[in-house]
This record gives structure tokens, C-alpha cells and sequence, in this order.
């Protein structure tokens, strides 16, 4: 990954040949459908311009994870055969001139957009979900206007804008994420966490930890970080290991965390004052210093 970084830095998009797609979702198997829109040489300059900047912007990277977060100058980095963007890609790879749209209309729905920038037979692909500023229709009860040479004109055509950032990029076999929102709402990744909460939830190993697990699922529900943790937990599965319950009342009772415990059943009775308590022990969050003997939670825990 770190060569893909260093070639992605480097690439030449100034005589690059940016193309175009436009992509929607599909309930077929390929996940999506993907139609090339032409583009006029001043806005392949513009695309051009920007996607620089981004790129210079991007000055580290760090392995995706569920939980992890990117800052401004740095991006997440993942196996994108692991993703959806395998799907898209054989339809962006397709002949341009055959999948060109001609009409505004063939627009409308856009799921997001992936500029495919080109040279000398390597690509570097820069995709961007839909967001608010992509319009190409707006309610009838509404008036398109634009501000123009001193007054307020109504305008006829269904105008839409891009904006000058993408949420991911993909060069060789890695795909570096800026905008991880963005990123798993394009490829649906929430779904992936949804699917995966489910089941662990039927996983014996698991759901024998409690004596009643609702309490867990009604603190998890729907939303997405929650969603993000169960999943880090089952990745980490520190759950799994030898005595875990008695290590775990020991560590309790020593700190004083207020967990309950079914000692008959050698089982963890969560309650809604507990769970969060119980979450970052399954992260293997809650961490004492050496140094001053505090007990913190953290967000994250990188092991060295």
C-alpha cells in the first residue's frame, strides 16, 4: 500500500485523460449501473486542478478499520476487491462510446460519480457519492434562479454542480479513503455492520457471555458507530479467550466497575447502567496507565 501511496502522490494528472461516469444503484448482481457522460475540456481542466490539490493534501495514511477516523491531510487505506468498487469497476472500464448518455434526464438518481483519470495505461479512479449538490431536477415548487450581471434571472435548465472533492481514490490495488462517510455510504458498508451485529447475535460464543442479551441490542439499535464497535469486537474476539468471565469478575471487583455477574451460570448480567461499561472491556478499551494508575477510556486502542 505504501508504493500504491507514493505512485498515487506522484501520478501526472496534468496530461491525464479524465472520463466521466455517472453510477446508480441496481438490484441486479453487479450492484449498480454505470452510464459515461462526455465533458468539455474547461471542466476536464477543472477536474484536473482539483483532484491535485486533494491529492497534495493527503500526506499519510493508516489502515481502514471500523472504528477508525482519517484527519484532513490523511486517508484510510483498504483492499478494494474487499468492497463494492470491484462491481463498479468493470462497468467504468467499459468503451466510453458505448454507454454515453444524451439526455439530463438519464442523470436523475445518481447514486455518485467516479472520474476515471488516464494516462499511459494506468488509472487512478476518484469516486464521490451524490450529495445535495448534485441537482439535475428540482420540485416544481421551487424556482431554478441564478445571480447574474446585477439581477436575479430564472433559469430554465436542469443546471447541477460537482464538488472539488472526492470520498476515496483507487490506484493499483489499494484504495485510499478521505471521506470515510462518504466512502461507506457509496459502497453501502453500513450494511456490512447491520449484517454483521446480526450474526454475532446468533454466535454461541458470544451470546452465552449474557445472561440476557437485550440489553446489548437495545443499546447497539441502529445506530452506526454502536454498529461499528460490535463489529470491532468480533474482529478482536477477546471474548474468546481462556477464562474469560473469571478474569473479567477478578478486574471487576479489583476496580470496581459495577458489572453484575450470574455466578451460577458463569454468565455477565448487563443492564442499561452497565452496558457502556461492558462495550469498552469487549473493545479492549479501557485502559490503566503505568504512569499514574488512571483507568481511561479511549476511542481507539492501537496495540504496540
Amino acid at each position: 500500500m505504501s508504493v500504491d501511496f507514493q505512485s498515487l502522490k506522484t501520478f501526472d494528472f496534468d496530461n491525464s485523460n479524465p472520463h466521466l461516469w455517472v453510477f446508480k444503484d441496481s438490484t441486479t448482481s453487479s450492484r449498480f449501473r454505470a452510464f459515461y457522460v462526455q465533458t468539455e475540456g474547461e471542466l476536464n481542466s477543472k477536474l484536473k486542478e482539483f483532484v491535485k490539490k486533494e491529492i497534495d493534501r493527503i500526506t499519510e495514511h493508516s489502515p481502514y478499520t471500523y472504528i477508525s477516523q482519517n484527519n484532513e491531510n490523511s486517508c484510510l487505506t483498504l483492499d478494494p476487491s474487499t468492497t463494492d468498487f470491484s462491481n463498479l469497476k468493470v462497468l467504468v472500464d467499459r468503451l466510453e462510446s458505448e454507454h454515453r448518455i444524451s439526455e439530463s434526464k438519464d442523470l436523475k438518481g445518481a447514486k455518485g460519480y467516479v472520474v476515471k483519470f488516464t494516462l499511459n495505461g494506468t488509472t487512478v479512479y476518484a469516486v464521490k457519492r451524490s450529495t445535495s449538490s448534485w441537482k439535475t431536477s428540482y420540485p416544481k415548487k421551487y424556482i431554478n434562479m441564478i445571480f447574474s450581471n446585477g439581477e436575479l434571472s430564472a433559469v430554465e435548465n436542469n443546471s447541477f454542480s460537482i464538488e472539488k472533492s472526492f470520498d476515496f481514490y483507487v490506484f493499483g490495488n489499494t484504495a485510499f479513503i478521505a471521506n470515510k462517510r462518504g466512502f461507506e455510504s457509496a459502497m453501502k458498508y453500513r450494511e456490512e455492520y447491520v449484517a454483521a451485529f446480526s450474526q454475532l447475535q446468533q454466535s454461541p460464543s458470544f451470546s452465552n457471555l449474557f445472561s440476557d442479551l437485550s440489553p446489548i441490542v437495545e443499546y447497539v439499535g441502529n445506530n452506526s458507530i454502536q454498529l461499528r464497535r460490535m463489529a470491532v469486537i468480533e474482529e478482536k474476539g477477546i471474548y474468546n479467550r481462556p477464562n474469560f468471565i473469571q478474569t473479567l469478575q477478578r478486574v471487576n471487583n479489583a476496580r470496581g466497575w459495577g458489572i453484575n455477574f450470574d455466578n451460577a451460570n458463569d454468565t455477565i448480567i448487563p443492564c442499561t447502567e452497565t452496558v457502556k461499561v461492558i462495550m469498552q472491556v469487549l473493545l479492549d478499551h479501557r485502559l490503566m496507565s503505568e504512569i499514574t494508575d488512571n483507568i481511561y477510556d479511549v476511542p481507539d486502542a492501537t496495540e504496540i
